[in-house]
Parts: structure tokens; sequence; C-alpha cells
């Protein structure tokens, strides 16, 4: 006696008229941070400046700290674009991480290098140079950065382990040094 053997049906798939790649929408704050950073990159510091600190507040108000610390790094930044003289200029370090958030990477390596003349004894300047050369998949270039940055400033690698720049080659046996930590 043959029995017709049960057959599941194929989940139903989304009408034609659904995109195919279904994105959530930006959150009001992260299309805001958006929108002043094209600001910034198009030169635009004033108004930067002023979407940058009512942004500030905003994130401050959510309780979204990191969006919060970003926009005061582009506000820095704009703030020494627009007075250069009573800022005195941008500290290296908002400067870099500025280029790293904007994946301006031999930039932010360049500027790196400057101010590790100038203060070798500086970890967090070696962090961010460990950064950058993740970001361009230099690992051995990286490991080494990130190594001297520790050495100088142990706290660090709680920022290391944080850091998704550093996924692509977190798992290289060139950060062996960083587990225990």
């Amino acid at each position: 006696m043959a029995t017709k053997a049960k057959t599941e049906t194929a989940p139903k798939t989304a009408p034609k008229s659904a995109p195919a790649s279904a994105q959530p929408l930006p959150s009001p704050l992260a299309a805001a941070f958006s929108k002043a950073l094209k600001l910034v990159e198009a030169g635009k510091h004033a108004e930067a400046a002023k979407a940058l600190e009512s942004l500030a507040v905003e994130a401050q108000a959510a309780n979204d700290w990191p969006l919060k610390r970003r926009a005061q790094v582009y506000l820095a930044l704009c703030e020494s674009k627009l007075n250069p003289a009573k800022v005195g200029g941008v500290d290296p370090v908002t400067e870099i991480q500025a280029c790293l958030n904007l994946r301006q990477i031999d930039e932010a390596i360049k500027l790196s290098d400057k101010a590790l003349k100038s203060h070798p004894t500086k970890g967090v300047l070696h962090y961010l140079r460990a950064v950058a050369f993740a970001q361009a998949e230099k690992t051995e270039a990286s490991a080494e950065s990130l190594k001297r940055a520790l050495e100088l400033e142990a706290d660090l690698v709680f920022q290391w382990h944080m850091e998704p720049d550093f996924n692509a080659i977190r798992k290289s046996p060139l950060f062996a040094f960083t587990e225990g930590h």
C-alpha cells in the first residue's frame, strides 16, 4: 500500500513589491550624524558645528554615549577650522580619530607618525596607529603598534577588545600577547 508522503510547502517568498534587501531605517540620531558628517566633508564647518552641538545634546539625552563622543570629536575639528588662532589647532588624538572615522587611513598614519615624534610615550597615539593599520589590514604593523600602546597604557587592551576595526585581523597569532588581559 503506497502512501503519499507529506510534503512541506516552501515558505512563501516576499511580495515582488518588497525590496530584496530591506534594511531597517537608521535612527533619527544616526541620520542626523550622517548629515552632519556630510557638512564636515563639504567644508561647511559653521553649519556642521551647529548640527553637531545639537546632536551631542540629543545623544546625551538618549544615553547614546558613543554617538555623543563622535559628535564631540567632529565638533572639535570644526571649531579648529573656524577659529584656528583661538583653539590653537586640534589635538592630534582628535584629528587622528576623525581621519579613522572617515577611513582616511594614510592620513591617520601620517598624523600618528608625526604626533609620535613629539610624544613617543603617549600610548593612545600608538593605539590609534594600530587601528589605522588594522583598517588597512596590515596585521604585523598593527600588532607592533598595539604592543607598544599596551606597554605604555595597559588599560587600552579594553578598547582593543571592543574595537570593530580589529575584527578582520584580531585572530592572528601576532596578537597572542593580548590574551589573558
